[in-house]
């Protein structure tokens, strides 16, 4: 069954453009954070995009000149803009490599001097000029990033060359080298990243701009022009446009999309049908209840890219480290030009090679890559298999629960009770009693009622007309139907997890054995047990929610339980355990938010769906099983990328210090870390 999901509200997302590294995100970041009127900043570098929360009102144009102050634009971000193909984006990368590769046979080796100094200039200063634009900027404010290294090492290379007089123009085709071989990195790993993050946009697609209308006869609209209330047609075969209940007509509608579920479910007057979903067999008029962009699957498509585009704990601890690490190699690369220089007396051109082979080798382009691809990656894969995370540290912290709680009403069981047997006691017709007992249940809305008409409406069984109804709470129910004095009321004993009620219509004496529908199968439970220990608390009798436990194979499970004492449970369990807690309910939010991690679902309450950290959208609680999984395969897959970051800067500088790699080179094996990276990263998770 599909459920609208609740809302909430939506940043300001701008399109960042003129970064080159992550340490230009966090650039932005910091300076952003320092206004007042901003609630937090998060900066994605590989979606080039920011997000800014904002305390109160949203001043937009105060945003995007506050960044571009610091030497970079930003523009409000806007769906559908057609993109720079892969191709063309090669050509100024391959052209410069060209370029550089001409250089020294052509022009240099023959004596072209000018000519040489011409097509250096153009790769190092016109084709290079975004790295030489960060640097500045950022050296204006103190600030050090990957372009810094980057614009140093190949303008002390082209200044070099044209100053010495031992050795003319030899370090020319070095700082060619290294803006060519960045830039190809570079468009490797922007392409590459769009093609491992990119969600196709098919869904977005398919639903549609134009809304039909009928006000005496059928008029197009622009969807963005339908408002609330509004009434809406939609015929057989087209995807629903608005979230909305039907008013006329009756179809089967296919929501696999949204829900996941193959089987199309039939829909009625006053039935809830949502966007992205498709209308089958019949024409429906809806009255529309949420407006293009405040949709079920808007706000999916919105979670999604929140979770994309937060920032985890561990990001930002690595973005310390990467302001840190550019000045300490700025550093040390002049201690080392200094030392061969004056301590060993080596030439200066010896001295410079090696210091600029350390900055460009200690780019640390990789480290800032580990992370955030991995992040978004997750996230697409995560809505694909049916659960959003709200953010990413609670994926992360999945991978160290040790203890799962379950709520167990309307989250292991469905709410709903399925009549097992009735017994009569003294004879009579097993459905003409379910005809009676539906009959009188019709006026009460208590669940078990709803669950006796649901079976009797399952079997087709008409309902008679009800006199002198009397419900007496936790008592039951009574009242004539079809001149039978009919009384339902819930026994004294039950047995196990089965729930009993006594019927009486005039004489004849019954026994209804109902019990929950079981959203699970003991199987999950087992999965589950062998590498968690779980538990159940339910609001329930402590004796029926034993019982329960048990049929599951839980040990531990609790009945009588208070949302309070749902709350004492997880903080005693959190004592010694990392703690994940799943619920549906209002009763269960205050235990989803002290939890370490929070799971609910789509048809939740609006206010556990706030409360809860992951929103299970497609499918039963057994997801929790994919969610574990996918938690675990990221948190491997970023442990790989930080170690070969990691592992290639602490080898790498080293060498680069004892003078055993040029700068051709090193630019060449920073370029190749990123892409390595990247790469790693894109692989299936």
């Amino acid at each position: 069954m599909v459920t609208q999901l609740s809302n909430e509200g939506k940043p300001l997302t701008l399109s960042i453009e003129g970064m080159t590294c992550a340490a230009c995100a966090s650039r932005i970041e910091r300076v952003l954070d320092k206004e007042a009127s901003i609630k937090t900043a998060v900066v994605n570098f590989p979606l080039k995009k920011a997000i800014v929360e904002f305390h109160e009102s949203i001043d937009t144009n105060k945003v995007i000149k506050k960044i571009k102050s610091i030497g970079y634009s930003a523009v409000v971000f806007e769906e559908n803009i057609v993109d720079e193909k892969k191709v063309t984006k090669f050509i100024k990368p391959v052209l410069s490599l060209i370029l550089t590769i001409l250089l020294k046979p052509l022009f240099i080796e023959n004596g072209f001097t000018i000519q040489a100094i011409s097509i250096a200039i153009v790769v190092i200063f016109v084709f290079g000029y975004k790295f030489h634009i960060s640097a500045i900027k950022n050296l204006m404010r103190l600030s050090f990033n990957m372009d810094t290294l980057i614009s140093i090492g190949s303008l002390s290379s082209f200044i070099f060359a044209i100053l010495s007089t031992k050795q003319p123009l030899m370090f020319l085709e070095t700082g060619a080298y290294i803006v060519s071989f960045i830039l190809i990195g570079k468009t490797i790993e922007e392409v590459s990243i769009k093609s491992s993050v990119e969600i196709s946009e098919a869904l977005l697609e398919l639903i549609p701009k134009d809304v039909r209308v009928y006000n005496g006869e059928y008029v197009m609209k622009n969807i963005d022009e339908i408002s609330k209330d509004e009434e809406i047609v939609v015929l057989p075969g087209e995807v629903i446009p608005l979230d909305g209940h039907i008013q006329t007509g009756a179809s089967t509608i296919d929501e696999s999309i949204i829900t996941g579920e193959s089987v199309p479910v039939e829909k009625n007057k006053d039935s809830l049908v949502i966007a992205g979903t498709i209308n089958l067999t019949g024409e429906i008029k809806i009255k529309v209840s949420k407006i293009s962009g405040e949709t079920t699957f808007n706000l999916i498509e919105d979670m999604i890219f929140k979770a994309q585009t937060t920032k985890p704990s561990v990001q930002k601890n690595i973005d310390k480290v990467t302001q840190i690490f550019v000045p300490t190699v700025l550093i040390i690369s002049l201690f080392t030009f200094f030392m061969r220089l004056i301590y060993f007396e080596q030439e200066t051109f010896v001295a410079l090679k090696i210091t600029i082979s350390i900055l460009v080798i200690a780019c640390p382009c990789a480290l800032g890559l580990a992370i955030p691809i991995v992040l978004f990656r997750s996230a697409s894969i995560s809505n694909k298999k049916g659960f959003i995370f709200k953010n990413f540290d609670y994926l992360q912290k999945l991978t160290k629960v040790t203890t799962i709680i379950f709520d167990k009403t309307g989250t292991i069981t469905t709410g709903v009770f399925k009549i097992k047997a009735i017994i009569p006691k003294n004879g009579g017709s097993t459905d003409l009693v379910l005809q009676y007992i539906a009959s009188l249940e019709q006026k009460s809305n208590h669940p078990i009622a709803k669950s006796i008409l649901l079976e009797a409406e399952n079997k087709n069984i008409p309902l008679f007309e009800v006199e002198n109804f009397i419900e007496k709470e936790g008592v039951g129910v009574e009242g004539k139907v079809n001149e039978k004095k009919v009384s339902i009321k819930k026994a004294s004993v039950n047995e196990g997890t089965l729930t009993i009620l006594d019927v009486k219509i005039n004489e004849n004496m019954f026994s209804i054995e109902l019990e929950e529908e079981v959203r699970i199968n003991s199987q999950f439970i087992n999965t589950l047990s062998d590498s968690y220990e779980v538990s159940i608390l339910s609001g329930d009798s402590s004796k029926k929610v034993q019982d329960f436990g048990k049929s599951l194979g839980v040990s531990e499970s609790i009945g009588s339980q208070m949302p309070e004492d749902k709350v004492q449970y997880v903080k005693e369990k959190q004592i010694n355990n990392t703690v994940a807690f799943v619920g549906d309910g209002i009763n269960d939010s205050p235990a989803l938010k002290q939890a370490d991690v929070g799971i609910a679902s789509s048809h939740s309450t609006q206010i556990a769906q706030s409360a809860g950290d992951i929103i299970i959208h497609k499918g039963d609680i057994s997801k929790i099983i994919d969610i574990i999984d996918l938690a675990k395969k990221s948190q491997k897959r970023i442990n790989q990328n930080l170690f070969l970051a990691f592992i290639y800067n602490t080898a790498m500088i080293p060498i680069a210090i004892t003078g055993n790699i040029s700068p051709n080179m090193a630019a060449l094996a920073m370029a190749a870390s990123s892409i390595s990276v990247v790469f790693n990263s894109s692989r299936n998770l």
